[in-house]
């Protein structure tokens, strides 16, 4: 039978595509207090905000009557009619956020929009409001989310780790961060400072959030057109690696994904990197309110333009502009720094001189030219000669070696009964996986000193998280010559890792959620070798001569379990010779 669901049902269907964790509470309040017209917005959280999320700001506040309404379905001051929705200038309009979170937590909400020292305060429990009472307080609002997903076991059970959820939340904190330098931000985690960010211009914010080495690493883009205004921060060629980590995009100030826009950004590095490596920028666009729709998805990440194509030129332009400009691309100019006074126009050229052997036969030695002459006048006989080379390629490869390198994927060899086909990267994956468990297990470890350190720029939560595995690291052979809060600096690494992509490995460590080992993996150590054997920073050399495709093969067989890379996937098949001597019978 069909039937109408219960209010509170509807309320917590609909909450889940607002608030899906931590981070979107975060991020819903933040974007009420930055639409509040507040230039102080403070944030703090406790337990990665499953316990307490409170974001306070010195806004406009609410009156006794907003405050009464505000938790409400559908109910928003941004909006009054639906021509307000082709020209949005605020980050919240659908009147979702606070219903959302009112009905999967208990959410305190003190608010004032008068002088008077007197604020309104609301209790609200399960999506209804319990009791009203004041409290001295300025101007402004402070909303305090307590327990998220109380009501809600499942979702609360699905939440991943602290550090994780942290990691989202912070994630969030600087993207908003980002887009709103003008603006003081705190952000306070179990009572200890993470960011502290007084207002200040576009650069000074990148290089409070990302460190001081930003600095040197990325140019300005300008570019003013009837249709967009493009500005920001791109970062040169040589500092690109294969991570998306550092791709913002904002449009009116909003974050947005775009893949679309993000492959024009990517076309503008064409010739200047690796093709596997990925942009990172910090670039805005400005376009009128009525030419774009952000009423899309709630998350607002999603935008359409009304003319993508052209968004899309106009930012590929102005990134290779801004590279050619600050001299990142290399160009030819004979006016600049040329001297061409030395050539001297009366100075004889002489053409160069060239020798060669007369008595040369190239068809001297070759036992089958007769036979390739006479076969001119057969067409039939080409296909007799082409497989003559065949076999005799064939015939030399079983006399001298007992296996071969198949496409640079495969190597096929043999035993007494089998035939097998390696998978070599997938034997490669658990060979080096079985190596570095077997390091960080034993009391020996190798390093490779660095003549010059490396400077790796984290923020402090992604430290933190680096912070839990840098015993595992150091005993594999990393070692750090600086390791604080602010700062790691390395002055060795492991050996199989590429020097100039170290960064990458750290990368990975954090964005594969490192800390939230127990859902995949018996222990840390595993799941660090795990990540490590298939890190992208690895030295995977897959074209190899004879020699080092025999010691593959004994590597792999020498393993524990050879038969499967640690994802379980088959490293190698055999095939019988018997049944395939039956194929041909």
């Amino acid at each position: 039978m069909i039937r109408e669901l219960e209010y509170d049902v509807i309320n917590k269907i609909a909450a889940g595509e607002v608030v899906q964790r931590p981070s979107s509470v975060v991020k819903e309040l933040i974007e009420n207090s930055i639409d509040s017209g507040a230039n102080q917005i403070d944030v703090s959280i406790i337990d990665s905000g499953k316990t307490l999320i409170k974001v306070s700001d010195n806004g406009i506040g609410m009156s006794k009557r907003d405050i009464r309404l505000c938790y409400k379905k559908h109910t928003t001051s941004k909006i009054l009619n639906s021509d307000d929705l082709l020209k949005l200038s605020t980050k919240g309009f659908r009147g979702e956020a606070l219903s959302s979170i009112g009905s999967v937590s208990k959410m305190i909400i003190s608010s004032s929009d008068n002088k008077k020292g007197i604020r309104n305060v609301l209790n609200i429990e399960n999506g209804q409001n319990i009791e009203e009472t004041e409290e001295s307080g300025l101007n402004g609002t402070l909303i305090s989310v307590q327990n998220l997903f109380y009501n809600v076991p499942a979702r609360r059970k699905f939440l991943k780790s602290d550090n994780v959820e942290l990691r989202h939340i912070v994630e969030e904190f600087i993207r908003l961060a980002i887009g709103h330098s003008n603006i003081h931000f705190s952000l306070k985690h179990n009572g200890k400072d993470l960011y502290l960010l007084n207002p200040s211009n576009l650069k000074e914010r990148l290089i409070r959030v990302f460190g001081k080495s930003v600095d040197s690493k990325i140019v300005s883009i300008s570019e003013e057109t009837p249709i967009a205004k493009i500005n920001g921060f791109i970062y040169k060629p040589e500092y690109l690696n294969k991570s998306r980590k550092y791709q913002y995009l904002f449009v009116n100030n909003r974050f947005i994904k775009s893949g679309y826009l993000n492959h024009s950004i990517s076309k503008s590095y064409e010739g200047l990197t690796a093709e596997e490596n990925q942009p990172s920028y910090f670039i805005f666009i400005d376009v009128p309110e009525e030419t774009i729709d952000v009423n899309v998805h709630p998350t607002k990440t999603e935008v359409k333009f009304e003319d993508e194509k052209s968004i899309y030129a106009i930012i590929r332009s102005s990134v290779r502009h801004s590279l050619g400009k600050f001299n990142v691309i290399p160009n030819i100019d004979f006016s600049n720094d040329i001297n061409l006074s030395n050539l001297s126009s009366t100075q004889d050229v002489k053409p160069p001189s060239l020798t060669f052997n007369e008595s040369f036969n190239p068809f001297e030695n070759n036992k089958i030219s007769k036979l390739k002459n006479d076969a001119f006048d057969h067409k039939d006989n080409q296909e007799f000669i082409s497989s003559i080379n065949i076999f005799q390629n064939q015939k030399e490869i079983s006399d001298r070696v007992k296996f071969f390198n198949l496409s640079d994927r495969f190597i096929v060899t043999k035993t007494s009964n089998d035939l097998i086909i390696i998978d070599v990267s997938r034997a490669k994956y658990r060979i080096l996986y079985e190596k570095f468990l077997k390091e960080i297990s034993s009391n020996n470890n190798f390093s490779q000193k660095l003549m010059f350190p490396i400077s790796l720029d984290y923020n402090k939560s992604e430290i933190r998280i680096l912070s839990e595995v840098k015993d595992q690291l150091i005993h594999l052979g990393f070692s750090f010559s600086n390791f604080d809060q602010n700062n790691i600096e390395l002055d060795g690494i492991h050996p199989s890792f590429n020097h100039d992509s170290i960064n990458l490995l750290f990368e990975e460590l954090i964005e594969n959620n490192i800390l939230n080992y127990k859902e995949s993996s018996s222990s840390l150590n595993d799941y660090l070798s795990k990540l490590m054997a298939k890190s992208k920073s690895i030295n995977k050399k897959i074209s190899m001569n004879d020699l080092e495709q025999e010691e593959f093969i004994n590597e792999l067989f020498a393993c524990r379990e050879s038969s499967f890379c640690p994802d379980s996937k088959k490293t190698y098949h055999t095939f019988d010779l018997n049944h395939l001597k039956k194929l041909f019978q």
